[in-house]
């Protein structure tokens, strides 16, 4: 499995799973509570870039996150300005992309099985803990597909468009979660 783990010594990567869960959610529940302004979105962008250099990663690694997130903030931020105007709209986008670049953050600084132990402990579950596994590897996964599909078409000088590159990631899914069906089915277990 590919995991968007990345280990390291820094201070994030020392604590246990479950603080930086509840950190993660207290974080997103208080972006959700205080009075939106321009002030807490870029509080909440400073807080992100803040977390990332504690976590032992660059201003650099920091824009690449955000930039990965690109397609994702503009499906989210043009009905927000669409529906609640250009103020509250973009207030809404950065918080929620700030709130993506944190919690992507923790699965840096956290290996997976830490956080499935945990989802474990706590819902008594190990299928719903193993989903959860499953789910956040599935990100890496797929954002391996999509570097690949856009490295693929630079190489053939194919130029960029988000639908031809959208309908080849989805495809080329598929094609890898048959093949992973078919190697489970071979081994017995059924899907």
């Amino acid at each position: 499995m590919i995991s968007l783990y990345r280990s390291g010594t820094s201070l994030l990567h020392r604590l246990s799973a479950w603080l930086k869960l509840t950190v993660l959610a207290v974080v997103l529940i208080t972006f959700s509570l205080l009075p939106k302004s321009a002030l807490l979105a870029g509080s909440s962008l400073v807080l992100a870039l803040l977390a990332f250099v504690v976590g032992g990663y660059s201003v650099v690694d920091f824009l690449q996150t955000a930039w990965k997130f690109r397609f994702l903030i503009l499906i989210i931020a043009l009905p927000q300005l669409l529906l609640v105007g250009l103020e509250k709209g973009s207030f809404n986008s950065i918080v929620i992309l700030s709130g993506l670049l944190i919690a992507t953050l923790v699965t840096m600084t956290t290996k997976t099985t830490e956080i499935v132990d945990l989802i474990k402990r706590l819902t008594r579950s190990e299928n719903f803990a193993m989903l959860i596994g499953l789910s956040i590897n599935s990100i890496a996964v797929v954002g391996s597909i999509a570097a690949g599909i856009v490295e693929a078409g630079k190489a053939r000088g194919v130029r960029p468009s988000t639908v031809r590159q959208l309908i080849n990631l989805f495809v080329v899914s598929l094609k890898q979660a048959d093949d992973y069906a078919e190697a489970l089915a071979a081994r017995g277990v059924q899907v």
